[in-house]
């Protein structure tokens, strides 16, 4: 474990410490977003700790940094992904934190409170509670898979062609972490939103997934074949408005 993913570990769980059930809700925006008090409280402990290890690194998060730009040398933050989850009561939220180094993700960790589960990943590969994990070997149309940002309807009229296994869990973190670990078959997310995909993508990688990274199109699949069906068919297309 390069210093970098202990340094991440040890920050996104003692951030978990400060979650109780005693939280506030309210409106993000006229769309139905939501955001709490702890992901303010998260985000707000995180970067400080980042900023007295790597004061030198830039910040690119939700709440306090939504306008940053990845840079070489750099972390992004999601203080809770899956925030509606999380004010509904339901256990599909995670803390995930990247960290850049020399223009290449060097570290990941996506924590899943509720269900006792740290993904992990730094050169040495991907890590579910530090045990090594890989992603699974089955075709298309046995696997699940997930498809996030924006109105989905139509992609996920194209892709029942090909597997009619969707799941929704409304959160990219958890949709990546779960390529990782060979219980989804792959992930598309269509936003620019790095922190809900730079964890992610990087522990899938990691774990051995196909990767496709391009602007809206972030895709982390199990097999090259599912990667460009879900690029071909899952793709936020204009018409799709």
């Amino acid at each position: 474990m390069n210093k970098e993913l202990e340094f991440l570990k040890r920050v996104v769980i003692e951030a978990s410490k400060l979650i109780t059930e005693d939280f506030e809700v309210r409106a993000k925006d006229d769309k139905g977003d939501l955001v709490t008090n702890f992901d303010y409280e998260i985000e707000k402990f995180i970067i400080e700790e980042i900023k007295k290890e790597y004061p030198e690194f830039d910040i690119v998060s939700e709440e306090f940094n939504s306008n940053g730009k990845l840079t070489k040398n750099c972390f992004t933050i999601d203080p809770i992904d899956g925030t509606i989850n999380f004010a509904n009561k339901l256990p599909e939220w995670v803390i995930q934190v990247a960290c850049i180094k020399n223009g290449e993700t060097v570290a990941a960790v996506i924590y899943a409170p509720k269900f006792n589960e740290l993904f992990l990943a730094d050169e040495s590969g991907a890590y579910l509670n530090d045990k090594k994990i890989t992603v699974h070997n089955l075709p298309v149309k046995k696997c699940l898979y997930e498809v996030l940002g924006k109105n989905r309807i139509p992609a996920n009229k194209r892709m029942f062609a090909f597997s009619r296994h969707l799941r929704n869990l409304g959160c990219a973190g958890i949709g990546y972490a779960y390529v990782a670990a060979g219980r989804f078959g792959g992930v598309i997310f269509r936003n620019e939103t790095h922190w809900d995909y730079v964890p992610g993508m990087y522990i899938a990688k990691q774990a051995g997934a196909y990767i496709i990274n391009e602007k809206e199109c972030y895709i982390a699949a199990n097999s090259q074949e599912f990667a460009e069906i879900l690029k071909e068919n899952a793709v936020f297309r204009p018409e799709d408005k």
